[in-house]
Formats: structure tokens, C-alpha cells, sequence
């Protein structure tokens, strides 16, 4: 994979390019943004560019070297992540980076150490870390990855340059999906409930997602049709908060699609329709909700799943959305 195959984030490719091709490559490098938008495969893409017998901004994807880092082979190029069943990175993983980054690398390339969920070293562990960040070889480099960039220590992103990254767009992950051989119709729906991960996305079957949408679909025609709560408030009762949290942004983002469809209808433009094999009964239900109640629903849903970023009381929430479905019922 070089950049031009990893989809979305143009400008943080571009400025990886340029620093490439000049040779003037951070030796510390911080990549943080949302799951899905191609942070670590972008880290691995530098590493193969970096130790790349044809180019310098990029990877051929031809040479012996950027295959080995495609397998996981290369003797350069190292991903660290916390290992099964532990929630940290060990001291131990830290301590052997930073006896590695002491020795030459191969066959005169670079060293390239991928540090992936880097918010999971505690304070002991990442100052291990940086004293090797304070004072690299030439020819070691560090890329640290991350989706809780506020959970990175001070220390530590004071001596990396830092590259956001943003969530990829429904035109990009659509895009990706048709590129891969999805039938357009498939590609559109998956990609509107993506909420911008690629990833994602591409980890569940088609029935599975399928399944997904039409458990999501019966509770949110419980909520419209009858004021029945009882499923849609079980998704935050009795779980842990792991899978609360995960249950309940599933079902928000399909709620968007849901309520996207029923606006689609009411202008009459049913061959936008995301869901096109539920379009008799969106079109029953578009007698319930009204085209500007649809429309504030769309804003508050998503506002919602921003919401859902910031440790929010799910309780809360899900009640408050209990309460906006009764009023749509009720205009």
C-alpha cells in the first residue's frame, strides 16, 4: 500500500511527501485522530518509504524491502502494541525500542518504530520512551499513534511533531467501497452509517451489517409508532459500559440514515434512498414525522454522536431521545 492507496487526510499525506523527498522527516512523529482514518496505515507507508530501494516520498510497492514491511517481515520496522488481555504497554516493550534504536538498521535503510493505541503507556512507561525521543540516532524514527491524543503525556508530544488526522468523509469511505468491488447501492448505505471509519466498516460481512440496520430499524419504528422504549432503553441498562457505548453509537447511526430517508421521501426523491428496500414502509412512517421534524432529528442525532466522544451519561441521553421521539408522535 503506498499513500495514494490509503483513502481521505490529503494534506497530512502531502506534508509526509514533501518531507520525505527533502529528507527532512521528523525522527518523532505523533499521528492522532478518530478510528478508521488510516493512521496506522499511513505509519506503515512511511516506514516503507522509508527503507524503499526505488523511491524516497513514497512506496513503490514493487521492492523487496516494501514487501517485507507488508508482511510484518522487515528487520527495520517494528509495530508495538499493548499485547493480549493487558489495557497497557509494558515497560518491557518500551525498554526493548529503546535498545533497538540503538543498532544499525539493515541493508543501510531505517529504523521505524510504530507505537500503536500510544495513550496506553502510563506515565512510567512513556517517560521510559523519552529519553530514546530526546536524543534519536539518524537513522531511528518514531511514529506514535493515538485516537486519545489528550491522554498523550506533555513530555512526550512536546517531542513529536503532531499530524491530525480527520475522519474520512461519506464520499471517501463510499468511494474506498466501490473501489473494492461493492455493488453502488451497498457502498452508499454502509458508507452513510460509517460515521467516517473506513475500517470499520470493512471488518463486518454484508449480513452482518444487514442485521445491524434491521435490529436498529425495529426499535426505531417502536419509538415512532408506539412510544415503546423498552429496547431502545436496554441498550444502555445491564451492559458494560463498553458495550453500552459501542450498542448505542451503532443505533444512532442508523437513526441518521432512518431519519436522511424519511427527508428523501418527503421531497420525493426516492431514488436517493439509502434504504430502498424499506421504502413502503418509510413511506408509511413520513406520514408521522413531519419534513422539518426529520430534518431538526438528523441535527440531534448527530449532535448526539459527537456527544457520545466525550464520556457522556448514556442514561440521560437515551432518555432525552425517548422524549424527542414522543414529540414527533405527537405533532
Amino acid at each position: 500500500m503506498s499513500f495514494k492507496d490509503i483513502p481521505g487526510n490529503e494534506q497530512v499525506k502531502q506534508i509526509l511527501r514533501l518531507s520525505l523527498s527533502k529528507g527532512r522527516l521528523p525522527n518523532s512523529l505523533l499521528f492522532a485522530g478518530p478510528a478508521g482514518s488510516g493512521k496506522l496505515k499511513t505509519a506503515l507507508t512511511v516506514a516503507k518509504a522509508l527503507n524503499c530501494l526505488e523511491k524516497k516520498d513514497d512506496a513503490c510497492d514493487r521492492c523487496d524491502s516494501c514487501w517485507r514491511v507488508e508482511r510484518g517481515q522487515h528487520p527495520n520496522v517494528r509495530v508495538i502494541s499493548r499485547e493480549k488481555n493487558r489495557e497497557q504497554i509494558v515497560k518491557e516493550q518500551i525498554e526493548e525500542i529503546n535498545y533497538l534504536a540503538t543498532l544499525r538498521p539493515w541493508n543501510q535503510g531505517r529504523l521505524v518504530f510504530i507505537i500503536d493505541e500510544a495513550d496506553r503507556m502510563n506515565e512510567t512507561v512513556a517517560n521510559s520512551l523519552l529519553k530514546t525521543l530526546e536524543e534519536p540516532r539518524a537513522f531511528a524514527y518514531f511514529i506514535l499513534v493515538t485516537e486519545e491524543l489528550q491522554l498523550i503525556l506533555p513530555t512526550i508530544r512536546s517531542r513529536c511533531q503532531l499530524l491530525r488526522f480527520n475522519p474520512l468523509s461519506q464520499t471517501e469511505v463510499e468511494k474506498a467501497l466501490l473501489d473494492k468491488g461493492l455493488p453502488a447501492e451497498k457502498a452508499r448505505l454502509l458508507a452513510a452509517a460509517s460515521d467516517g471509519n473506513l475500517e470499520a466498516v470493512l471488518e463486518v460481512t454484508w449480513e452482518e451489517f444487514i442485521a445491524g440496520r434491521n435490529q436498529a430499524w425495529l426499535i426505531f419504528r417502536q419509538l415512532l409508532e408506539s412510544a415503546g422504549a423498552e429496547d431502545f432503553l436496554s441498550l444502555v441498562a445491564g451492559r458494560a459500559r463498553k458495550d453500552s457505548l459501542s450498542g448505542f453509537r451503532e443505533v444512532l447511526k442508523f437513526f441518521s440514515v432512518f431519519f436522511r430517508d424519511l427527508l428523501v421521501v418527503h421531497k420525493g426523491q426516492e431514488q436517493y434512498l439509502l434504504n430502498p428496500d424499506l421504502r413502503p414502509e418509510l413511506e408509511r412512517l413520513s406520514g408521522l414525522v413531519p419534513a422539518v421534524k426529520a430534518a431538526s432529528a438528523v441535527t440531534l442525532v448527530e449532535d448526539y454522536l459527537g456527544r457520545l466522544k466525550k464520556n457522556p451519561n448514556l442514561a440521560i441521553m437515551s432518555n432525552e431521545l425517548v422524549i424527542f421521539f414522543r414529540e414527533i408522535r405527537n405533532v
